[in-house]
Order: structure tokens, then C-alpha cells, then sequence
């Protein structure tokens, strides 16, 4: 799992030195709303594609299938803006990024919640998360020796098909080694569910609240990581204009993002959800990104927005998300496998697209003055702890989620199942 989360976060740090890099150099800065609201648009529609068309197939198959679907579409825009380079399509090249960046890496963590048994979970998924980590430090760091003089970066995307086929290529390898000393149902490689198909979307989330508190609370938080994006990526464009420079400066930054991301993983991650517990961990992020917005407002710099950015991407992919990945251990894999991609993919891509709104409001009655939109995330941040604290807990939460089918029966899960969940969230 760490070897695969190594692939397939080089090659997302990779796209996204190349989207932020050909987009900024390109477009100003005002056009980022648009694609918000642009990548929101046309997660529903995939998501709503993706869900119909793989509902029957089995984890390892599906991750396989979107990796070969990605290269695909690799080949495809390396020719486009190669030869043509038409203006939309570097609209077309951002919004296929977000897409891939959400995908891929939740597949592969729905496959880890399969794997994994919860106490597992907890001790393990911050250093599962630290294979990615090196990966994407790998990435950024050796995209200086990568790029061209010139400061064309194009050519990146072969590597990143490399790397796509790197991590197929050693799921494939685990599936064969594990699976003799795992069941295929634990690996998601069966064919035949052993649970009856999980309800539409629409009804697992209105029959249950604690559903739609995680709903809210990736929602609300989604909002401020965009809004803190857009400040970040705004003092990015002013200090470097050309594409080049950008290339060379997201390098840098998405190398050290890796390696504190690394360091929060080892050292921060494991100790903090065993000491403090899992509720208490989720408020470090929002009290950190709190702290740094007030730090934006009172010294506006692109050291100011480079540091609250990667302070929300570090503890977003350390505690955060191992928490945010604990918090769907209690439901069973029929509802994970149809809630989770849908609320990683859909309802993060609505809080881009809410946040690209309230940008496009500010920019509209405050011009280029954003001190509204930090008084707007600073004010989502007391929502987002305020979901936080409207979780449920503990024995109550596993027999709420029972009596309404969303749980793995005793007969599914065996008894060791029910005494984790009675103390997953403490």
C-alpha cells in the first residue's frame, strides 16, 4: 500500500506542478473561480458515470481500469498541447487533474479500509501515508533536473505515465502475493458480494446524520483549503509571471509540501490520534489554518500564503486524513464503496465550486482587495470545528449505524469488529 500510494502521489504532485504551471502561465489569476465551478460541474457528471458503470466490479479491477483510462488520457492531452495548444485546453487539462488527483488516490484508500481492520487503521495509515509522502518529495524535488532549459515542461507527462504504470503494475504484484494469506473479499477482488447492494446516494445520506456530518464537514473544510489555494496561487502569479519560473517555483514548494507531509505522517500522525484521540486530532487542522489565516490578513505575502498553504496541506494529508479515513471505518464495504468516492470526489468539487462563487463576489464588489475572503474562511473555520463537535461517538454510533443497515452485521464482521468499533471514536 505504501509502495502504490508512492506511485500515485509522485504522479499527482507531478500534474500539478505541470496544470498550475501551464495555467497560470497562460491566464490571470480572475480565471480560477471559473475553473472551480468548472471542476465542480464535471466531477458530477463522471462521478455519476463512474458510479453507474462500476458498481459491479470488483476494487483491484476498477483501480486497474481508471489507471488505464488515465493513460489514456495522458497520450491524449500530450499531443493536444503539444501540437494545437488551443486556450481551452488548458481549462480542459486543470479540470482533468482535479478529477485524476481525487480518484485514484480514493480508490486506493477504499482499498486500504478493506484491507486494514480499524486498530490497524488507526496505528498504520499515517505511515501507509508516508510512502506517498516520499513520493511526492521525489517528484518535486526531481522536477529541476527534469525540466528543460527553455522551461517547457510537456514532457512530464510521459513520466507520469510511468509512473501510472509503475503502480498497476505492483497492485498487480500484491495481488498475487497477498492473496494467499488474505480472502479475495478483503482484498475487493471477489466477484460475488457477499452483502446485498448498498441504497442510492440520496437515501444513505438522508437516513443518516452521521453521514451527512461527515458530508458537511468535508464540505465546509473544502471551501477553506480553495479559498487559501486561491491566495496562495495569486501570490505565486504576482512574484513569478512566466510558466517557467512557475514550473520551477511549485517544484520547490511541492517538494518541501512532501517533506513536512512526511514528518507529520511519521512522527505527528500515529502519536497524536493514540494520545489525544481520533475527535480531538480532527481540530488541529482548522486551529492551525485558523492561526494562519489571521496571519495572511495582518502580512500579506507569498511566504505568508505559501506557509498557510502548505500548513493545510500537510495536516490535510497527515491527521486529517487518516482521521477523515477512520471515521468511515465503522460502515460496511457495500456503503463505503458507494458513499466515499461520491463525498471525496462530488462534495469536495461543490466546495470548489462554492468557494470559486464567493471569489467571484469579492472580486466583483471588493476588486482586487481580498480581505473578505479571509473574513469568510475564517468564519467557515468555526463551521468546520462546530461539525467536528457534532460527531457522534463511541457504542452509540455502532448501533445507531446497525439499526439502519449501514454497518457490517456481527455475522459479517465477527465480534472483534463490534469491540473496535465500540471505541473508535473516544
Amino acid at each position: 500500500m505504501a509502495g502504490l500510494l508512492f506511485f500515485l502521489i509522485a504522479a499527482n504532485n507531478l500534474i500539478k506542478i505541470l496544470r498550475d504551471s501551464v495555467f497560470l502561465g497562460h491566464h490571470s489569476v480572475a480565471e480560477l473561480p471559473y475553473l472551480y465551478i468548472l471542476v465542480a460541474f464535471f466531477a458530477g457528471v463522471i462521478i455519476a458515470t463512474y458510479t453507474r458503470f462500476t458498481a459491479g466490479m470488483s476494487l483491484v479491477r476498477l483501480i486497474l481500469g481508471t489507471n488505464a483510462v488515465i493513460l489514456s488520457n495522458i497520450i491524449f492531452f500530450w499531443f493536444l498541447l503539444t501540437y494545437y495548444d488551443p486556450g481551452w485546453s488548458h481549462y480542459a487539462f486543470y479540470i482533468w487533474s482535479a478529477m485524476v488527483s481525487v480518484i485514484a488516490v480514493a480508490q486506493l484508500w477504499t482499498l486500504a479500509n478493506q484491507v486494514f481492520t480499524l486498530e490497524e487503521g488507526k496505528r498504520s495509515f499515517g505511515l501507509l501515508a508516508a510512502g506517498g509522502s516520499v513520493g511526492g518529495a521525489v517528484a518535486g524535488f526531481g522536477v529541476k533536473w527534469l525540466l528543460h532549459p527553455s522551461g517547457e515542461s510537456l514532457h512530464l507527462l510521459w513520466v507520469i505515465a510511468g509512473l501510472y504504470i509503475a503502480a498497476s503494475a505492483t497492485l498487480l504484484w500484491a495481488q498475487h502475493r497477498v492473496v494467499g494469506n488474505m480472502s479475495e473479499r478483503e482484498l475487493g477482488i471477489s466477484e460475488k458480494p457477499d452483502e446485498a447492494p448498498a441504497s442510492s446516494i440520496s437515501e444513505l445520506l438522508a437516513g443518516s446524520a452521521y453521514l451527512k456530518t461527515i458530508a458537511t464537514l468535508i464540505f465546509v473544510s473544502v471551501i477553506v483549503s480553495t479559498l487559501i489555494d486561491f491566495e496562495f496561487k495569486a501570490a505565486a502569479k504576482q512574484a513569478y509571471p512566466s510558466a517557467g519560473a512557475l514550473a520551477v517555483f511549485f517544484s520547490s514548494y511541492y517538494g518541501w509540501l512532501s517533506v513536512a507531509t512526511l514528518f507529520a505522517e511519521v512522527v505527528l500522525t500515529g502519536k497524536i490520534l493514540s494520545k489525544v484521540g481520533l475527535k480531538a486530532s480532527l481540530y488541529f487542522t482548522p486551529a492551525i489554518l485558523f492561526i494562519g489565516s489571521l496571519g495572511i490578513m495582518i502580512w500579506p505575502s507569498l511566504l505568508a500564503a505559501a506557509l498557510t498553504r502548505m500548513a493545510d496541506t500537510t495536516l490535510r494529508e497527515s491527521i486529517h486524513r487518516s482521521g477523515m479515513e477512520i471515521l468511515y471505518m465503522p460502515l460496511s464495504a457495500k456503503v463505503k464503496k458507494t458513499i466515499k468516492t461520491f463525498l471525496e470526489v462530488v462534495i469536495e468539487r461543490t466546495g470548489d465550486a462554492t468557494a470559486g462563487f464567493i471569489v467571484l463576489l469579492t472580486l466583483y464588489f471588493a476588486g482586487t482587495d481580498h480581505t473578505y475572503v479571509h473574513f469568510v474562511c475564517i468564519a467557515l473555520i468555526f463551521v468546520w470545528v462546530l461539525m467536528i463537535a457534532l460527531l457522534r461517538t463511541g457504542q452509540s454510533l455502532n448501533t445507531e449505524l446497525k439499526s439502519q443497515g449501514l454497518a457490517p452485521t456481527d455475522e459479517q464482521s465477527g465480534d472483534k469488529y463490534s469491540k473496535q468499533s465500540a471505541s473508535l471514536i473516544k
